[in-house]
């Protein structure tokens, strides 16, 4: 289970298991949670915190992803799982380890409606939501429906996957 704050966990991986090893870490909001040097090397670690000692279910971003494709040498998500003494294991995972045990879900479309006000809210910058258009809305039902029979065909994606569907990307 995700906690909205596992600040206490990140610091926790940082004082535990990476200062003990000579990095210098820092918490971070992107492109991971923890980015940490040593020897001239940068590290990515993304904390995934739970209290439950049979299973852990979560979410990683797609912002966490691309980075953990595009520097898998360098980059863990990290299970901190917190005992009922308070103290945290950590288990750390490749992005290759990781991704055994992730799945894409169907999209979602979020919705925030002011209840107290006007009938339309202001979209939010900071966290990198764009507006849902009909558009949008009928390619991401396109890229998932490709992804899926691409999936019972194949396993995984071919090298061709992509090209229809980047090319009307441009033109939204």
């Amino acid at each position: 289970m995700a906690y909205k704050n596992d600040t206490e966990a990140k610091q926790a991986f940082i004082e535990e298991i990476l200062t003990p090893k000579g990095f210098d870490a820092h918490v971070k909001a992107e492109p991971a949670d923890i980015v940490a040097t040593k020897d001239g090397e940068t590290w990515y670690y993304e904390i995934k915190m739970t209290e439950k000692d049979d299973k852990c279910f979560g979410a990683a971003t797609l912002t966490e992803w691309v980075q953990a494709l595009k520097t898998p040498n360098n980059f863990r998500f990290v299970l901190a799982i917190k005992g009922q003494d308070g103290k945290y294991n950590f288990k750390e995972y490749t992005p290759e380890e990781f991704m055994e045990f992730s799945t894409i879900p169907p999209f979602k479309v979020y919705f925030n409606i002011n209840l107290r006000g006007s009938t339309k809210q202001k979209r939010r910058k900071s966290n990198g939501a764009i507006p849902f258009t009909k558009e949008r809305c009928f390619l991401l039902q396109e890229l998932f429906h490709r992804m899926k029979e691409d999936k019972l065909r194949f396993g995984c994606p071919t090298k061709s996957f992509f090209h229809p569907f980047l090319d009307n990307m441009t033109k939204i």
